[in-house]
């Protein structure tokens, strides 16, 4: 938006104690730019940040689970630390994570709501599959775990991708 445009548009008239603004015009070109809607990189920050809140929203879910008495021995330890460095490590993942929330939240942005929720699938399906199992603890972490790991892991974790959801659109706005 060219503000130096707008300031030489606009004059100040006194008229006793009164000031009136007269002619005060912003040209369409200018009323275009302040309805812009924010950048892929913008969106990427906005997101990254959205995406560590989310994480937030994980630990303080794991020690709610925690207090409430559910907790289920595994291979990943609930609940989680609060001290460093294992409180950086999924407030750095849920940023990465953001980071891809935000290269798709302008398509998704009708059904973010619903996007926010199942975007936890995708993180969960990683750690169950990949990390895991490559961590020797078995596919879904059942050699080391019972059956009601898996779930208890997606219960800690479900607010990730609401939470992202909500963030994002509280710090973007109407329009992505």
């Amino acid at each position: 938006m060219n503000t130096t445009n707008m300031l030489q548009e606009m004059k100040v008239e006194k008229h006793g104690s009164d000031q009136q603004v007269a002619g005060a015009t912003i040209t369409e070109k200018d009323s275009n730019a302040m309805k812009s809607a924010t950048t892929l990189s913008q969106r990427l920050a906005i997101c990254f940040a959205a995406g560590v809140v989310g994480a937030l929203a994980v630990v303080v879910s794991s020690y709610v689970l925690f207090g409430l008495g559910l907790v289920v021995k595994g291979p990943i330890p609930f609940p989680i630390a609060l001290k460093s460095p294992g409180i950086y490590q999924p407030l750095f993942w849920g940023g990465l994570l953001g980071i891809l929330f935000g290269l798709f939240i302008k398509p998704a942005w009708k059904q973010l709501y619903l996007i926010g929720f199942l975007y936890v699938v995708a993180p969960m399906l990683a750690t169950f599959l990949f990390f895991l199992p490559m961590g020797g603890a078995g596919f879904f972490g059942l050699k080391h775990a019972g059956p009601m790991f898996p779930l208890y892991v997606l219960l800690v974790n479900l607010p990730f991708g609401i939470i992202i959801a909500l963030t994002a659109r509280a710090i973007i706005g109407k329009h992505p």
